[in-house]
């Protein structure tokens, strides 16, 4: 094939690329606020993102080796890119942590399953299928272009590509390994003393750097879970034993979905609206306050992971986003299974299908003996409208039906205040009272699903609490909503519940909980607000129902002292450290 000569353009625009790399590499040496682009700029993400540029260069060169297209080549390498970088945006968005390549090979090996998502958010579908068009109809178009490279281009590229391969082959492909997080993507946070690294991978926002999130996707390609170190301690000590009460309460908790004091939003400072009977100053025999928890818009299953086992699923690392998959069968001490023990009998509502997030199977493994999922509920297909007031008839009959003389733990989760919130008042219930239409729809729309879940709780609380037997009954908001992380925080808030005011990434993470009893606790205390994370919850429902201790449960009160708003924001690193090899270590918690 006869090459063709450049062309005075494509000389003139070589000669350009030349004199520009030669400029700026030249302003990055002299001055001495130099620009953030340039030949030493380039140099240092390829040093400190090793693994998106190696895979960036490797698909360019392999494009271009099959189709002698530069353009193409570059072009599609460039659109996944930006549609990865856009994702990982909307990921944080919605659930506060980037998008990994474990995140994309969890989704599409369990497409049937997560085809609820676009159900719930149809947008998010959209989003999807341009992503998808874009990438696959620009790099057409380039394919279209007649000129190809020559013969001896297409061979260095070749050659580079095998140097490429071969390289990380020799290397043992060392830079692909999981320690990568723990390198210097995110700057000075690598430094952060929490006693556990990974926490703080998960607290990218969308100022963070497009390089730091391109490595984030590369980098975590496995979804297997990673253990705390394993060292020497004598600060923590297990449980002291307790005997068994002649009485053990049923205990009834409910998971509240997106379910959050909306009073700590600027929109509601001084809307009476925004008060609800669920947020009220805890009374006799009750226990309430302000919640840490570790996902904020969605992820339901990492909420309810934490509270059954009171680890903190980010202490595994990226794998532990996928808790229900790869975690749950390696639990050997989760709440319902040591209730279990004590005796009880164990009952999950799951409001949408048995097989989501392999639902099913984990609550297997947490211990429980009966799991009822919508379809075994018999409530229809329709879950994003299932009110809470439905499931919690629901349970009732199936205490009573199960019921077999044992004390009952029966674990349900609600779906009513599910996003997505309206966009628009039209959308909303007519007539719309005054007060609400005052607001924005988002929060209009949760108010009113709120005041139905309230009504529902508190007939519940008259239902389950009016026996003769001793009882207890809980809830927790699982996540903040969407529309709420989005939302300007009113500032007054925080110093009246909180006697360390939070940061607002912390408050972004706030939901609420409760706990009442029929009966007068044996080591009762004055009601008043206790701020609390939900790893810690498990233990205080124990101690708040008088049942028996996890063997663990003393060392959770311990961290909890040092560390009242969670390990993640912990200044003690030590006693994290101890705290998580003393429960996976010495008691075995996880194997």
């Amino acid at each position: 094939m006869k090459q063709l000569p450049l062309s005075g353009t494509a000389r003139a625009a070589i000669l350009a690329a030349i004199a520009l790399v030669a400029v700026t590499g030249y302003l990055e040496i002299t001055l001495s606020d130099p620009p953030r682009f340039g030949p030493f700029t380039l140099a240092w993400l390829v040093h400190n993102h090793p693994i998106s540029s190696w895979t960036a260069l490797v698909g360019i060169f392999l494009l271009l080796t099959l189709s002698g297209r530069l353009l193409f080549s570059v072009l599609t390498v460039s659109l996944i890119y930006a549609v990865i970088v856009a994702a990982s945006w909307t990921k944080i968005d919605y659930l506060g942590t980037p998008l990994t390549l474990a995140d994309v090979r969890f989704f599409t090996s369990n497409l049937a399953e997560n085809g609820v998502l676009f159900k719930a958010y149809p947008s998010l579908g959209i989003m999807l299928i341009g992503a998808l068009l874009l990438t696959l109809i620009g790099p057409l178009l380039a394919l279209r272009s007649k000129r190809r490279c020559s013969i001896r281009s297409r061979l260095i590229a070749a050659l580079s590509l095998a140097g490429l391969v071969g390289g990380a082959w020799i290397a043992n492909a060392e830079a692909l390994n999981p320690a990568l997080p723990q390198m210097a993507l995110f700057g000075e946070e690598k430094s952060m003393g929490n006693g556990f690294s990974q926490l703080h991978r998960f607290k990218a926002t969308r100022d963070r750097q497009i390089p730091d999130l391109l490595e984030i996707f590369f980098a975590d390609a496995s979804t297997q879970f990673q253990l705390p170190q394993r060292i020497e301690q004598r600060r923590f000590k297990p449980s002291e034993a307790r005997p068994t009460p002649g009485a053990m309460p049923d205990i009834f908790i409910v998971l509240e979905e997106s379910t959050f004091d909306p009073r700590m939003l600027q929109a509601c400072k001084g809307q009476t609206v925004c008060d609800s009977p669920l947020f009220a100053a805890p009374r006799a025999n009750q226990e309430a306050g302000p919640l840490f928890v570790h996902t904020t818009a969605g992820g339901t299953w990492l909420s309810e992971f934490t509270f059954l086992t009171g680890f903190d699923w980010r202490i595994f690392g990226p794998g532990g986003g996928h808790a229900p998959l790869n975690l749950a069968s390696h639990m050997q001490n989760a709440l319902p299974r040591h209730l279990q023990g004590l005796g009880y009998q164990t009952i999950a509502i799951y409001p949408v299908g048995g097989n989501f997030l392999n639902a099913r199977d984990a609550y297997k493994h947490y211990g429980f003996e009966h799991f009822l999922a919508i379809e075994d509920l018999h409530l229809g297909t329709d879950w994003m409208h299932i009110r809470d007031g439905q499931l919690f008839d629901k349970a009732l009959e199936v205490v009573a039906q199960k019921r077999d003389g044992r004390p009952v733990f029966v674990f349900l989760l609600t779906i009513r205040n599910h996003g997505p919130h309206a966009n628009n008042h039209a959308s909303l219930p007519q007539p719309e009272p005054p007060a609400l239409a005052a607001l924005p729809a988002p929060l209009a729309d949760y108010l009113q699903r709120l005041q139905d879940s309230a009504s529902a709780m508190t007939e519940l609380e008259k239902q389950w609490l009016t026996s003769d037997r001793p009882r207890v009954l809980a809830w927790f908001g699982d996540h903040q909503p969407l529309l709420a992380t989005t939302t300007r925080i009113a500032q007054d808030y925080s110093q009246k519940h909180f006697a360390r005011p939070p940061t607002d990434d912390q408050m972004r993470h706030a939901t609420w909980y409760a706990m009442s009893a029929n009966r007068k606790p044996a080591d009762a205390r004055p009601p008043v607000e206790q701020v609390t994370d939900i790893s810690y919850l498990g233990s205080q429902l124990l101690a708040f129902s008088g049942v028996p201790p996890q063997p663990a449960d003393a060392a959770t009160l311990g961290i909890q002292q040092i560390c009242p708003h969670g390990i993640a924001y912990c200044s003690n690193a030590t006693a994290v450290r101890e705290y998580l090899s003393f429960r996976v270590w010495e008691l075995q918690e996880i194997q």
